[in-house]
């Protein structure tokens, strides 16, 4: 019998049907991000076709992926083929993890028109491509980051890639590995965001050529790149000495770039004089006439709009940023690709980069390990961070209840229809009715089964969710990324989605840009044999897949969710003095802050962090590294609050959080060095002795701030350890360190029996209706401080335009 179900199973499996000749040429251009991909990641992939047809006709591409209870979520995109020539399309699909040792092929079907709610329905296959890794793509392992880089130079960004061995997935003297995804252009570049989710920082290097120039960009990929940066997104763009293609041109993103009076062009500049942004070292040759650009700010910028964050030391802007919703654009004017410095591969990492991108570790170059070293970073322990989100969302309890249930029925039905049954007739002297007795019994016992079954099914939609959501103080939407557990009660199908489906035909067409997808727990893999016996598929709308239609089975269906909109919590705020016209603000006094914040959640905030930035430390003496120091002075409080809440409504005075001995307290704890004992180590006899869920999560998204490792110290609090996360990528706060700032961060949890509509802050809808949620929520609450680029040897702090030290006005 298993083997008809694993056959018929194999038989409906799309790679099982018989290829007709390859009618039509598949192959793939860029398998993410210019070959770069990671598992359990949205990915791009972009498609050439040529169809050898007579004529044109519509095709389905198509790459399936098998979700956790083996359905086939078939992620399409419908094309029209032109005979003869080959075309390019972007095909979007969320890699299962696992995908790093064997990736999704990609199939090319006939489209025929079906008239239901799905348009077309696969038939033929006429052409398929199957990877394979190594050959200009790589779907890395889930640990690692990304950075795309747009241009042929790297500028000192691959120095995050080093690493002794590859299986360790972090860089010798810090954590996370980046992976470069280098020599992107304008062509390569994807034109939906969710091709760009996996990156955590895109570099564009280069942009005066035909391919790089942003004027080059089509109206869908300028689009992409600006809804990635309001996701959270961090685009650099390094200006080119000659010929400004950014700031002195029209080109699609000139809205998103830092609010600025067109950039001042220095030649015959001696980089010597800004030495120790470039190199740790004091005496590699630095050229003496580079070009380099100063920024001033426009007397009309908004709040966030042209935040300097270095300067040179006469105080000039040279790399100047703007806050764009979640995310940030900032603008370098240092000639950083010049042949001189590629010379040397420079920018060292730890000298601009860090500053740049809020990255924290001791960077070196393969030359400069010593054996030892070698030796050391070979033994790293992996300690992981949120590897097991699964546990916070996993549905158990119904099932529980119904294992146990049929246990006791099978249990008592075997007695009694067993020995039992038959010595109780036995000693009546009835033993000649057993087989009556064994039929009536077992009717009975049926009864029984079939009506615990019914009693016990679930009968309502219910979503058990973890969120991590960010607000930003000025920006008027949220960005949340969300893991959910759906209960669908129903056999057959239904559509699971992130807002109101729309009746209007017109409307649907202008769907959203959120995205939803089926998920997996890491390690969790699926194939044929795993999941259902009738595991079935499904379609994605590659491009928009913000509603799934799926099949039930009056069982829990997991999925991620990535939404950014105005929610209806209202989450923390400035509180307004009765009385006072003038718009609340935070104000800081070295470390003590002053300013009031209240919420009306759904529940009280719980396990509350203050985190401040009072900016960045000073630059270094030429020759003087910054090794394995933080590049923001940073203080993590836990404000001691009554039953540990903060209730809604209740005000919440920063003043009377940041005192004096707290401050001092906090300087005394490293939160950076100890929160890596907050992980788990996964080949640990007791992998769950470590903190709950909720304090992972909040340290997984500091693992660019985490204390390098310490070898060979046995009681170091980090020693070999590696910090790794696999689903929280392009949620690190760093970035926001690299300027004063406070970030508030607590949890709000909603048990199961107070679940409604309200219980997440994005509500998922099934069957066009609101479910009920309840789970655990965590709540990152952003406000910008004034700028304070850091100082230089010797010299006050720079001074700082008055328009970027007003606060944003508040959100509505």
């Amino acid at each position: 019998m298993a083997f008809l179900v694993a056959l018929l199973c194999l038989s409906l499996s799309p790679a099982a049907i018989a290829q007709t000749g390859d009618e039509i040429q598949v192959s793939v251009a860029n398998y993410g991000l210019g070959g770069v991909a990671r598992e359990g990641d949205w990915a791009g992939i972009q498609v050439n076709i040529t169809d050898s047809a007579p004529q044109q006709r519509d095709i389905i591409l198509r790459m399936v992926v098998r979700d956790a209870d083996g359905d086939r979520a078939q992620y399409d995109r419908v094309v029209t083929a032109n005979p003869g020539i080959e075309q390019s399309f972007w095909l979007y699909a969320r890699l299962p993890f696992g995908a790093s040792d064997n990736p999704p092929s990609v199939l090319a079907f006939e489209a025929i028109e079906s008239g239901g709610a799905t348009p077309y329905r696969a038939g033929r296959l006429l052409g398929r491509f199957d990877p394979q890794l190594g050959s200009g793509m790589n779907v890395h392992a889930a640990s690692v980051g990304i950075t795309a880089v747009v241009g042929p130079h790297s500028a000192g960004l691959n120095q995050y890639q080093y690493s002794i061995r590859a299986t360790v997935g972090a860089i010798p003297f810090g954590h996370e590995l980046s992976i470069q995804a280098a020599g992107l252009d304008v062509l390569r570049l994807p034109d939906r965001w969710q091709g760009l989710v996996a990156a955590d920082v895109m570099v564009w290097t280069e942009s005066t050529t035909r391919r790089t120039e942003p004027s080059a960009l089509t109206p869908e990929k300028a689009r992409a790149i600006r809804t990635w940066v309001e996701r959270g997104g961090h685009l650099v763009i390094l200006l080119p000495p000659a010929g400004d293609p950014w700031f002195g041109a029209a080109h699609p993103l000139s809205d998103i770039l830092p609010e600025i009076e067109r950039p001042q062009r220095i030649a015959g500049y001696d980089l010597d004089r800004a030495r120790s942004l470039i190199t740790e070292s004091a005496n590699v040759p630095l050229p003496a006439n580079a070009v380099i650009h100063t920024f001033t700010p426009r007397d009309d910028a908004v709040p966030g709009g042209a935040v300097p964050i270095l300067n040179t030391p006469d105080g000039d802007a040279v790399v100047i940023q703007r806050r764009y919703g979640a995310g940030a654009v900032t603008v370098v004017g240092l000639d950083l690709t010049s042949g001189p410095l590629r010379r040397f591969n420079l920018p060292d990492a730890e000298s601009f980069w860090h500053r740049v991108l809020g990255r924290r570790g001791d960077i070196r170059r393969p030359e400069e390990f010593t054996e030892q070293e070698q030796a050391d970073a070979n033994t790293r322990t992996g300690i992981d961070f949120d590897h097991d989100i699964s546990s916070a969302i996993d549905s158990t309890g119904r099932a529980v209840q119904g294992i146990l249930f049929g246990l006791v029925v099978f249990i008592t039905y075997w007695l009694v229809a067993g020995p039992i049954g038959y010595y109780a007739l036995k000693r009546r002297g009835l033993h000649q009715h057993a087989w009556v007795a064994f039929v009536a019994c077992t009717a009975a016992f049926t009864a029984l089964a079939w009506a615990g079954a019914t009693a016990l099914r679930p009968k309502r939609v219910a979503v058990t969710h973890l969120t991590i959501v960010d607000a930003v103080h000025g920006q008027p939407e949220a960005r949340a990324r969300t893991w959910a557990s759906v209960m669908l009660p129903d056999y057959g199908q239904s559509t699971v989605a992130l807002s109101e489906r729309p009746e209007d035909a017109n409307a649907m067409r202008d769907r959203s840009t959120n995205l939803l997808a089926p998920w997996e727990p890491p390690g969790n893999a699926v194939g044929w044999n795993k999941g259902f016996p009738d595991n079935t598929g499904y379609n994605v709308d590659a491009r928009q897949p913000d509603s799934l239609t799926v099949p039930t089975r009056a069982t829990v269906k997991q999925f991620r969710a990535d939404v950014t909109g105005r929610s209806d919590w209202s989450f923390p705020a400035l509180q307004r003095t009765p009385g006072d016209l003038d718009e609340p603000e935070i104000t800081i006094n070295g470390a003590i802050l002053d300013g009031t914040l209240v919420h009306d959640m759904p529940g009280p905030l719980t396990g509350i962090r203050v985190i401040i930035s009072q900016g960045q430390v000073p630059v270094r003496m030429p020759g003087s590294p910054l090794g394995t120091q933080a590049v923001a002075r940073t203080l993590v409080l836990r404000p001691s609050l009554p039953n540990n809440a903060w209730p809604a409504g209740q005000p919440l005075d920063l003043g009377a959080i940041t005192t004096p001995k707290a401050i001092q307290d906090s300087a005394r704890f490293d939160y950076f060095r100890g929160a890596i004992r907050d992980g788990l180590n996964p080949v640990a006899l007791n992998p769950a002795a470590g903190k709950p869920l909720a304090d992972r999560i909040l340290s997984a998204r500091f693992i660019s701030q985490f204390a390098p490792p310490n070898y060979r110290v046995s009681n170091d609090t980090v020693g070999n350890r590696a910090a790794r996360r696999f689903s929280t990528h392009g949620w690190d706060l760093g970035r926001w360190l690299t300027t004063p700032c406070v970030i508030v961060v607590g949890f709000v949890e909603i048990e199961p029996a107070d679940a409604s509509p309200a219980g997440s802050p994005f509500p998922f809808f099934v069957n066009n209706r609101p479910a009920p949620a309840s789970g655990l929520t965590m709540v990152t609450w952003i406000y910008p401080l004034p700028a304070a680029p850091p100082n230089w040897p010797g010299r006050g702090p720079a001074p700082t335009p008055s328009q970027t030290t007003e606060p944003a006005a508040e959100e509505g």
